[in-house]
């Protein structure tokens, strides 16, 4: 079944600040950043700057179960909020889905909108200008969501889990094979070098 956006979620801005980030070890939230996210759309909970935001968040506020989308930039995606985050905000260039019912995974959402057919209706609805590509509140507001059962949703969202951790143990094996042939051609420079 097919369903717009808004009505499996809320979705909003994430918070606006109105100068630079500036960190604070006695910070009264975190926030999320683009840079906290790896090359798989992962957040890395631990490198979350603190700030000090003067005014009330709570409707601001990340929590798990929440998806994020970026909406600016080429490269438009979204990511679960997979742990429990405290006093934790989101910048604004991404819009925070909070699914309001039970029909839909959050990571299966995540997944679906970084997929061809949401992607393609990102694509058309993206402002270009002269700067960044930017993908307005209302526009994403109407985007259509395949919602198959919970079953299905459930085997989509393993599948892709053990992609990322094929991906990773890839690179893991890479990184070591690369290691190894470093190690074995200078070994041989230095072998060479001895007779």
């Amino acid at each position: 079944m097919k369903k717009k956006i808004t009505e499996i979620a809320d979705v909003q801005i994430g918070y606006q600040f109105r100068k630079k980030i500036e960190p604070a070890d006695d910070g009264t939230n975190r926030v999320i950043q683009i840079r906290d996210f790896d090359e798989n759309h992962t957040l890395n909970r631990e490198c979350l700057s603190r700030v000090r935001i003067d005014k009330s968040t709570e409707q601001y506020l990340i929590h798990q179960g929440d998806v994020l989308f970026l909406s600016r930039g080429h490269r438009n995606w979204a990511a679960p909020i997979i742990d429990e985050l405290q006093n934790t905000v989101a910048v604004g260039h991404f819009f925070v889905i909070k699914v309001r019912n039970e029909i839909i995974l959050p990571e299966y959402l995540a997944w679906y909108i970084n997929q061809s057919p949401a992607q393609e209706y990102i694509h058309n609805i993206a402002r270009r200008g002269t700067h960044m590509p930017l993908v307005t509140l209302s526009a994403f507001k109407g985007l259509p969501v395949d919602v198959p059962d919970m079953a299905i949703q459930y085997k989509i969202v393993g599948l892709s889990r053990l992609i990322e951790k094929e991906k990773k143990l890839l690179a893991e094996l890479q990184g070591k094979r690369l290691l190894l042939i470093n190690t074995i051609s200078l070994k041989a420079i230095k072998t060479r070098k001895e007779k």
